[in-house]
């Protein structure tokens, strides 16, 4: 639910400028290639977080933070000959809402407070040769404007009746949300049971979650989601269900090292899935209990960082050599923190993000895998626990978070440049979004599961990074993969 003075998103942004264009909710609908109602569910976010009572309004408040350019030129004193009193109705809306938006440019006796813009992974597009012409027209082209407003027919003008609804809605049909309207997210079908906390990796173009935590419990179920039939299907399940754990795959082998137990307690327990034939065996033990650490490979060797154990935060990284079946203590973590996410790049395991119990951290740490060191590298915008933490191509994706404050965007990391740069969330997912799994494919990731406002979610979204489906050979984390 929006709340006043809460950041536009994107899309809320696209719709803003576009209604500035004063064309209808129809035509804005068929822009972005979504329905009417999903456009009045934009407008009545829009006209909460901005206080607006009208779409006049909004084109004032547009017009004043710069999101679009109008000229404030006076506008032709051209007679108009109406046909009748009642056709001149619209005409005259329309010139009303003109000479409101020409007053808005003019300069005010005192500042005005920009309106908050969510921050965009880039910038929006430019305006289109025919919404310039669009604007144009309705600035200083009256006589043009009334005779389209004149000639549109009366269906037409019946389905704009409601464009100055109020900010509550009160006046609008039944609303058939849409669940993402973002350009890149799309929503895919959902895991059968809502869960937090479940380990996922990705095997031979599937995605293989792990328990969770499921009704207030540890799970051991397994499920695998095939990104090409849009299908859910049934493993064998964990024998120990655990939460607050990863999972990774080497070979024809899923790793599921640690996590929380039904009794809450962590464990050192590693169990591993046979993906040929569905059995599920016990390998030797971590080096201690752990529970929401990460975990990450490379090569023919398992990583764990961070996490918990027993007597507080661990700061030790584990390497188990699936050839030897040997444990081995790398180099510590810098910082040590709990559910915090990692992913590899480049020979570098990337530990981003966690919580210490207290506050939540925005620290991003490299550990070299060739040196066998930690370094440092830029931190994320806001702090976050409870990430998840994508790789496609050469980049890094943190989602989520916000274990103990506001979230409103995801964040993109670029190792040559050791840079993040905000991208947008699912819309629903404002506030926070923690707990979720996360699976990266070559072109794109998914995000499974996690909570928000702590109910517990089924969902699953995918992100096209490149929805051009072009394929990116570069940069391959785990050649064995």
């Amino acid at each position: 639910m929006a709340e006043p003075r809460e950041p536009l998103t994107e899309r809320e942004l696209e719709v803003v400028r576009l209604l500035a264009t004063g064309i209808s909710n129809k035509e804005i609908a068929a822009q972005l290639h979504v329905s009417p109602n999903t456009v009045r569910v934009h407008l009545r976010n829009i006209f909460t977080k901005l206080e607006a009572q009208s779409r006049t309004e909004v084109t004032m408040i547009a017009v004043r933070n710069g999101w679009v350019e109008m000229p404030a030129q006076a506008m032709p004193e051209t007679p108009i000959a109406p046909s009748s009193s009642t056709a001149l109705e619209p005409a005259l809306d329309a010139l009303q809402d003109i000479s409101a938006v020409a007053l808005a440019v003019q300069p005010a006796s005192t500042p005005v407070q920009p309106a908050p813009v969510a921050p965009n992974p880039q910038p929006l597009p430019s305006p289109t040769m025919w919404q310039r012409i669009a604007s144009l027209a309705t600035l200083f082209a009256v006589l043009l404007l009334t005779a389209i407003l004149l000639q549109r027919p009366a269906a037409e003008a019946g389905s704009t009746s409601d464009d100055s609804a109020p900010a509550d809605g009160s006046s609008d049909p039944a609303i058939v949300t849409s669940s993402v309207e973002s350009s890149r997210w799309h929503p895919r079908a959902s895991i059968r049971t809502a869960r937090t906390r479940p380990a996922v990796a990705v095997a031979r173009g599937d995605v293989y979650v792990v328990g969770g935590e499921v009704g207030r419990a540890p799970s051991g179920e397994v499920l695998i989601y095939n990104p090409q039939r849009d299908a859910w299907r049934e493993a064998a399940s964990k024998p120990l269900p655990v939460m607050n754990t990863g999972a990774a795959i080497i070979g024809d082998m899923l790793y599921v090292p640690g996590g929380t137990t039904a009794d809450s307690q962590a464990t050192d327990r590693v169990e591993a899935l046979n993906l040929t034939t569905g059995e599920w065996k016990v390998l030797p033990p971590l080096p201690r209990p752990l529970a929401g650490h990460a975990v990450v490979v490379f090569g023919d060797r398992l990583y764990v960082v961070g996490g918990r154990t027993l007597g507080g935060l661990n700061s030790a990284t584990f390497a188990f050599d699936v050839k030897s079946g040997q444990w081995t203590s790398l180099a510590p973590l810098p910082t040590p923190r709990s559910q915090l996410a990692t992913a590899v790049v480049n020979g570098r395991i990337y530990a981003v993000g966690g919580y210490d119990g207290r506050r939540e951290y925005a620290t991003c740490e490299y550990f070299q895998i060739a040196t066998g060191q930690w370094a440092t590298c830029a931190p994320m915008t806001i702090p976050r626990g409870g990430l998840g933490l994508a790789q496609v191509g050469s980049a890094l994706y943190a989602v989520g978070g916000g274990l103990s404050g506001f979230i409103g965007f995801n964040e993109r990391y670029d190792p040559a440049a050791d840079k993040w740069t905000p991208f947008e969330m699912p819309e629903q997912r404002m506030g926070d979004w923690r707990y979720i799994g996360i699976a990266s494919l070559p072109t794109e990731f998914y995000v499974i599961g996690g909570s928000t406002r702590s109910v517990p979610l089924a969902d699953n979204y995918v992100y096209e990074v490149l929805n051009n489906r072009t394929f990116l050979p570069a940069f391959q984390s785990n050649k064995d993969q």
